[in-house]
């Protein structure tokens, strides 16, 4: 039998074991009333495809991002499906190869500055854990923490090699979205493209319209670099189809993010970041200090019975404007709360993720909203007030940290490539990166499942390109 023939006749085989296999799991699902049986197929050729190549799993999660539910399941345990499951196996794949692998790994994958940060993140996450008012539910939080640092910065590095591992991953992240926002608009339509809707429009495949903005903005930096190191103009239209969408999110933030990210890109041309930061502090010290002093923030409190919600987006902008928008004002109920919080514990804070289970005695009644009841179990909306909450002025630095040394490596990386490919792609790293952190600033999106990867993966590229580049370009950068 030549060498062909048998490659046929294994793959009738396999597909005669898989086909059975279908129908087995299929009959047993009818004849015991298992439904979940019917997924055993789909198990075993997840096995398979991770056996055989594992960095097609890697690829495969951007791919089903756009379309992972969340899901309450029984007892109670929330989790994202199937993204949060493929992080954990993403985690445990990272920790395989290495130890695997253990003689060949790069050290810089481990010594790059922004690895070093990462792990000084986690370790004091894990610090704060053990010191927590509520143990339990911060060791929660530092393991979720974990699968979403590891899969998404430190295993790429084990699995791409090169430029062209990015843009097949994102062309087919950016594929799978542009059916997401399909859904979207079309579920959206149908009510007009109204902005009392639009929470509604988005569901079930993202949690509310600001998780669906959010997704949206992080990947329109890398449409925007495929679009202008391509020819294919379809991109461009990729760019215009979601931006529209964008809009269509009625989202103040993501309105805010992409004006900013305009902003930034001059300042990365021009090399500005070393003088635009340092004023952003002192404009946020002086602003800080002078609602503080004198108890001025009390001036903010609102009149209760104006604070509401409103049906349109006109109207939103007018009450975030005169201080009666009620999701504006209930973040400041909770900021409030924060803030006094943070003098009780301002070392180590109450420990990661238990704002909602101690907030509730520190607030000022003259900011209570309609809404102030909290039923839905929410956070302080600032992730940033939400670390130095809960993890103490150190953690708040560290954070300060991860956000700003990847910027500022990202200018850098970005000069030694102007002109070239890479530098468009460090240019929509250094963006969308940029984007999370602007959002984060009234809300709290690091752990939701299509903003955390795409935070952390981008400052992978920049990582990337700075300290596993080409001999040639290390060696300028060597130099520099």
């Amino acid at each position: 039998m030549s060498q062909g023939s048998k490659l046929l006749s294994n793959d009738k085989k396999s597909f005669y074991a898989f086909s059975s296999l279908v129908i087995a799991s299929c009959v047993g699902a009818a004849v015991f009333s298992e439904p979940y049986l019917v997924l055993i197929p789909l198990a075993f050729l997840f096995v398979f495809i991770a056996i055989v190549n594992y960095k097609l799993i890697f690829f495969g999660f951007f791919v089903l991002l756009p379309f992972s539910i969340e899901v309450t399941l029984p007892g109670g345990l929330g989790t994202d499906l199937p993204s949060e499951p493929l992080m954990w196996f993403l985690t445990f794949l990272f920790f395989v190869l290495i130890l695997w692998n253990a003689r060949k790994i790069d050290k810089r994958i481990i010594t790059n500055p922004i690895s070093v940060v990462l792990i000084f993140h986690l370790l004091w996450i894990l610090i704060t854990s053990i010191l927590s008012t509520y143990p339990i539910i911060s060791t929660k939080f530092f393991l979720a923490k974990i699968w979403y640092i590891v899969p998404f910065f430190f295993l790429p590095f084990l699995l791409i090699k090169e430029e062209s591992d990015l843009e097949k991953m994102f062309r087919w992240f950016i594929y799978t979205s542009i059916i997401a926002v399909a859904y979207v608009i079309i579920n959206h339509a149908t009510s007009g493209f109204s902005f009392a809707d639009i929470n509604f429009a988005v569901r079930p495949i993202f949690r509310n319209h600001v998780n669906y903005a959010a997704m949206l903005v992080l990947l329109v930096p890398f449409i925007w670099a495929i679009a202008r190191t391509t020819k294919e103009k379809k991109f461009w239209y990729i760019l215009l189809y979601f931006l529209v969408a964008v809009y269509f999110t009625y989202t103040r933030a993501a309105y805010g993010v992409i004006v900013l990210c305009i902003a930034l890109y001059f300042a990365i041309q021009w090399k500005l970041l070393k003088w635009l930061v340092p004023v952003a502090f002192v404009v946020l010290a002086f602003g800080l200090n002078s609602m503080i002093k004198g108890n001025e923030y009390l001036e903010l409190a609102p009149q209760y019975e104006k604070t509401v919600s409103h049906t349109k987006f006109n109207n939103l902008i007018e009450a975030t404007y005169n201080m009666e928008d009620i999701s504006t004002m209930e973040r400041l109920y909770r900021w409030v709360a924060g803030f006094h919080m943070v003098k009780e514990r301002p070392l180590f804070g109450f420990g990661p993720s238990t704002f909602y289970s101690n907030y509730k005695r520190y607030t000022v009644n003259s900011f209570q909203t309609y809404v102030s009841d909290n039923p839905e179990k929410s956070g302080i909306h600032n992730y940033y007030l939400m670390t130095l909450v809960e993890q103490g002025f150190i953690g708040l630095i560290i954070l300060f940290l991860l956000i700003l040394m990847p910027l500022f490596l990202a200018q850098r990386a970005y000069h030694l490539y102007k002109g070239r490919k890479e530098g468009y792609w460090i240019m929509a790293a250094a963006l969308s990166y940029f984007s999370t952190a602007v959002m984060i600033l009234i809300n709290d999106l690091l752990e939701a499942d299509k903003v955390g990867p795409i935070f952390f993966f981008s400052s992978f590229i920049i990582a990337f390109y700075l300290y596993l580049s080409p001999k040639s370009i290390q060696k300028e950068m060597d130099n520099s």
